[in-house]
This record gives structure tokens, sequence and C-alpha cells, in this order.
């Protein structure tokens, strides 16, 4: 993603919320909580988180599980 990221271009992504890491239903998933994607992103370089929230899944049935938001930003530096 920040390879194709212009210098100070912004990008949003999420993750699923949580510590798990692994294989749901023949998919690998890497959950993240804001402070496991923080150290996640000390080993990049040329990324700044510039904003991070939490929502709930808005599908049905799916109430209880939750979402990490992220706006990253890639630094000129990169």
């Amino acid at each position: 993603m920040l390879t194709a990221l212009k210098k100070s271009g912004i990008i949003y992504t999420s993750f699923k919320y949580g510590d798990f890491e692994g294989e749901r239903n023949g998919r690998f998933f890497t959950d993240f909580t804001p402070e496991s994607f923080e150290v996640y992103c000390k080993g990049l370089d040329g990324v700044t988180i510039e904003e991070c929230w939490i929502t709930g899944d808005v599908r049905p049935d799916r109430g209880e599980e939750k979402w990490l938001n992220l706006v990253l930003r890639k630094t000129d530096t990169f």
C-alpha cells in the first residue's frame, strides 16, 4: 500500500479488532488493537497514523464483532 501512495498520500484501512492471527474459515486474518497496530507501524518506515477509531460490525448477526479503522499517511521520508 505504501509503495502505491504518493508522498503525503493517505489511505484508509480496517482490521478486525483483537489479537488473533491465523486462519478463519479458510482465510488468513491478522487482527489488531490500537496498541498492537502502533507497535506494528514502528516496524515500517514512512507511515504515520493520522486517525484511529473502533466501530461495531453493521452486518446482521455480527453486532458483537468490532473493527479497528485507521487513516494512515505516507511520510516524505519514504
